[in-house]
This record gives C-alpha cells, structure tokens and sequence, in this order.
C-alpha cells in the first residue's frame, strides 16, 4: 500500500506523515531538555529528554515506519479530545457570554432582530439611503 492510502482515517481526514510527527516530536523532546536545564533538573532527566530526542531523530529518517502506531494513537488521542473538549468549551461560552447578554437585552427591553410583532404591512427594513440599482447587478462574474 503507498503511505496515502495507508494514512487515510477519521472522517476522511489525513492522518500527518510519519516523518512530521516524528520531527514534531523531537522537537518537543528537545524544547522539555531545554527546560529540564534550565530549571536545573537532575542531568539524568535533562540526558533523558536528550536521547529520547536523538531516539525519534534516528527513527524519523531511518525507520519513519517504526513510528507508525505512535502516530495513530496521537491522531486518536486528538480525535477524543475534541469530541470531549469542544462541547465543554462551547457550553462554557454559551452560559458564560451569550446566556447573559441575551438576559441583560431582554431585561432592559431591547429588540435587536425586531422580532416583536408589529403593525406593518411588511418586515422588510427600508435602505435610507437607498442601495444600489438593481442594474448594477448584471453579469457580476
């Protein structure tokens, strides 16, 4: 099988090169052995993070294969935490942001979309000034 068809998925998503994610986690590997001595860890961890970045270095260019299982767990891992993460995030902002300004609106009688019935032979909001002639609008493309 070529590796494009191999790294279809969820969704019809692609699931990242082999290659990238072995980059992205050297990277990563790095950034915590960078930090690790920084803060003045222990050397073990800071030699630790070292090989384990030199580890995924190996083996993003000489066997990006071996890297394969971790790639689809990580691809999975995203996956879950979206389905969990997203509701909870637009739950939030719903009863935190919207919930209360649709309160506040109502409760000082403001009728922004105008729903409110009203004696009128059409709902339609006069342009005043008038917008452009219904000419203008011939062969737009």
């Amino acid at each position: 099988m070529s590796e494009s068809t191999t790294n279809q998925s969820h969704l019809g998503s692609v699931l990242p090169s082999n290659r990238s994610f072995g980059l992205l986690f050297t990277i990563v590997f790095l950034l915590v052995a960078g930090y690790s001595w920084f803060e003045q860890f222990t050397r073990a961890w800071v030699y630790f993070w070292l090989a384990l970045s030199g580890l995924f270095l190996f083996l993003t260019f000489i066997a990006p294969g071996i890297l394969a299982p971790l790639n689809k767990a990580w691809y999975r891992l995203g996956l879950l935490m979206g389905k969990v993460v997203s509701p909870i995030v637009l739950g939030i902002l719903f009863f935190i942001v919207i919930s209360p300004v649709a309160i506040v609106t109502r409760l000082f009688g403001r009728d922004v979309l105008l729903l409110r019935k009203r004696d009128v032979n059409s709902y339609w909001i006069e342009r005043n000034p008038p917008g452009p002639q219904p000419e203008s609008f011939k062969e737009q493309f």
